[in-house]
């Protein structure tokens, strides 16, 4: 009897177990979806403040502790690391974007199409292009890490422009 009772708990203590992972999976999966889902909202609402030009409402996006690393040459950062400057936190995050949200760049911006790639849970790939089909075409991809609603990281990448013909 005895052995019957354990076998019966050992298999009732499974069961659940198996039901407590499908429901872990099954969070995971909606929590990666959110992550994703907020990553979108989170970027277009980025976009859509570089291209108004509004300063702080792009910076209400990024963390306090964020990082940024941009070509060189675009703003002063705090380190040159070959070629790239980065912008450790929202103070000097803001030089950054002081300079690409100015009217020098608000043509660029107003003209700027994006396309996201999410990578992972906090991960998502920014492809986007300026000028499209003219000669001043720019274009490349900006990589984020998002966490808690938050940019934490943003690695800029500027294409090479297209040869001469």
């Amino acid at each position: 009897m005895r052995l019957l009772l354990a076998t019966a708990i050992l298999s009732l203590s499974a069961i659940t177990a198996c039901s407590n992972s499908k429901t872990d999976v099954a969070a995971t999966a909606a929590a990666a979806t959110t992550t994703a889902e907020s990553a979108e909202v989170i970027l277009n609402r980025h976009v859509a403040a570089m291209k108004a030009g509004d300063l702080a409402a792009v910076m209400a996006d990024y963390a306090d502790d964020a990082l940024v690393i941009a070509p060189n040459g675009i703003a002063p950062g705090e380190t040159n690391l070959a070629g790239f400057n980065a912008f450790d936190g929202k103070t000097n995050i803001s030089k950054l974007f002081t300079v690409l949200t100015n009217k020098d760049n608000a043509a660029g911006m107003a003209s700027m199409t994006t396309k996201y790639e999410p990578k992972g849970s906090d991960v998502t790939l920014m492809h986007w292009v300026q000028f499209e089909g003219t000669p001043k075409q720019v274009s490349g991809t900006d990589v984020f890490v998002i966490r808690n609603g938050k940019v934490v990281s943003q690695t800029v990448l500027v294409n090479p422009p297209p040869a001469a013909k």
